[in-house]
């Protein structure tokens, strides 16, 4: 192994370390946080600010595409070490994200407050909280939407540690809005939703002044490069698609399901996006310090490395997820009565189907990169944003057949299966990577990994009761079984050695 690619392995487990104490830190609060808001919302209210808050989300989709242009231009610019060039996309960056906000601001004010008041499913009474928590979160997005190219030059530069620093103080505000949600006597779901936004913004801010600290890069200065302006418009309008069928997905389901159930089931997809969330932010830590250094390669013409990284990444992404999700899944409906004061209808099931999608989502999530490092992203996108968009039509024909809600998220895993081929179609050729490499280096070590670490987690759990001991030697025996059929069947020789070394030197230090 070069040095290069040591200091690189060594720089991408530090950012992981430090990404990984972050989102293990907010995830304990927010799982706190969510059953005290849950308990003083309701059911009924907390569905509202759910499914309001992704009215918002519906536009998200020219964020997030502008936001992966931006992180794409500015790695391939640090990987070719052009500082001047860095410079160049953030303000020309900054500047088409104030134009985004405008759009967003002006459509949602029209079209945005006339379906809330027109078209949602809310009870009558609570329509004025409704619109209090949609007026926050158009608030919230337009500050999010400049923050991008803020946030872009943090992760692009790899400086991971800011976030871990940083999320200490938000973890700290968000208990102080639960606090206030339980002494404070007014509309909980007005409060909830000023609350949310003041810290929201609060937290950007502080990103963007370490930012403009830190970075020369990062000082804005008005620039006219209209050559670069298209370059990143080119990109993101292609990307776009990609983004916007993830919304539809989404926040799209979210609104079909308000359409046919009412608030109540958007309680429990909502629950169960965030136990989703939350365990799957470990593994976009460990993606988020994997991902520049992917693009990094790229513009250095090294595509071995690359694909050994993106192998490894994919791996162990599925791995860390696996291990995490699996005592959930087995034990969900105890651990949602253990949580919760009230458990809403079908929020068992949901937690439990977008755990397995996004288990499967992340075995083909990172080819993305691979097409964003090319550059030429066009017939990627447009196949990509036809199978996700199909999840949309596909959940309304279900439940206009009659189908349980649940048969959203089923459809929502047949569509994350498919799209694992598509993708491992249209990256491979791009850096030499045929179909049975995939499959060698991924796919059969996953398989065996899965199928291995089931069987002892599985058969404790036909034998013990639903008591919270029970719990914890569920949770034993599957993180036990995981980890070690990982390292048995789910390692090559080389990242067997790699672990082995890195253990023996943290026994040493406890010794």
């Amino acid at each position: 192994m070069s040095n290069q690619s040591s200091d690189n392995n060594k720089r991408i487990a530090k950012n992981t370390l430090l990404l990984y104490f972050r989102m293990l830190f907010m995830m304990v609060v927010s799982l706190y946080t969510s059953r005290v808001v849950l308990d003083k919302l309701g059911v009924s209210d907390f569905g509202i600010y759910n499914v309001v808050g992704g009215i918002v989300t519906m536009l998200g989709f020219l964020n997030g595409s502008m936001s992966n242009a931006v992180q794409r231009f500015l790695s391939f610019e640090l990987g070719r070490d052009n500082k001047e060039g860095v410079s160049r996309i953030f303000n020309v960056s900054l500047q088409a994200h104030g134009g985004i906000a405008v759009f967003v601001f002006v459509v949602m004010k029209i079209a945005g407050v006339w379906y809330l008041n027109t078209y949602m499913n809310i009870p009558p009474d609570r329509l004025e909280a409704a619109n209090w928590a949609l007026q926050c979160s158009l608030i919230t997005t337009l500050f999010s939407i400049v923050q991008v190219p803020y946030n872009a030059i943090i992760i692009a530069k790899e400086q991971m540690g800011i976030y871990a620093y940083i999320s200490i103080l938000e973890v700290a505000l968000k208990l102080l809005i639960v606090y206030l949600l339980v002494i404070v006597n007014f509309d909980k779901l007005k409060m909830y939703s000023v609350l949310i936004m003041i810290v929201s913004i609060g937290i950007m801010m502080i990103y963007r002044l370490y930012c403009i600290r830190k970075y020369e890069e990062a000082r804005f200065r008005l620039t006219k490069d209209w050559n670069m302006l298209k370059q990143l418009l080119s990109f993101a309008s292609w990307n776009m698609l990609g983004e916007m069928a993830w919304v539809l997905t989404g926040q799209g389901v979210n609104i079909i399901l308000n359409f046919f159930f009412g608030p109540v089931v958007n309680a429990a997809k909502g629950l169960a996006e965030q136990v989703n969330g939350a365990v799957n932010r470990f593994v976009l830590s460990f993606q988020m310090a994997a991902n520049p250094q992917l693009i990094k390669d790229y513009a250095a013409g090294q595509y071995q490395e690359m694909k050994t990284l993106l192998y490894r990444s994919i791996r162990f992404s599925y791995f860390l997820l696996f291990v995490l999700s699996l005592p959930l899944i087995l034990k969900m409906d105890y651990i949602l009565h253990l949580w919760l004061k009230e458990v809403p209808k079908y929020a068992v099931g949901f937690c439990q189907l977008v755990l397995v999608g996004t288990m499967i989502a992340n075995l083909s999530n990172q080819m993305t990169q691979i097409a964003r490092a090319h550059g030429k992203i066009r017939n990627f996108e447009l196949i990509v944003a036809f199978f996700l968009l199909l999840n949309f039509p596909l959940s309304y024909i279900v439940l206009k057949l009659g189908a349980s809600p649940l048969a959203t998220m089923e459809v929502y895993c047949g569509v994350q299966t498919a799209l694992l081929f598509v993708r491992l179609k249209l990256t491979g050729k791009r850096i030499q990577m045929t179909c049975w490499d995939y499959v060698k280096n991924v796919l059969i070590r996953v398989a065996l990994v899965t199928l291995a670490s089931l069987i002892v987690p599985i058969s404790i759990c036909w034998i013990i009761g639903n008591t919270f001991m029970d719990f914890i030697i569920v949770c034993v025996s599957a993180l036990l079984s995981v980890c070690l059929c990982t390292y048995l069947l789910g390692m090559n020789k080389n990242e067997r050695v790699i672990v082995s070394t890195a253990l023996l030197k943290v026994v040493r230090k406890l010794i």
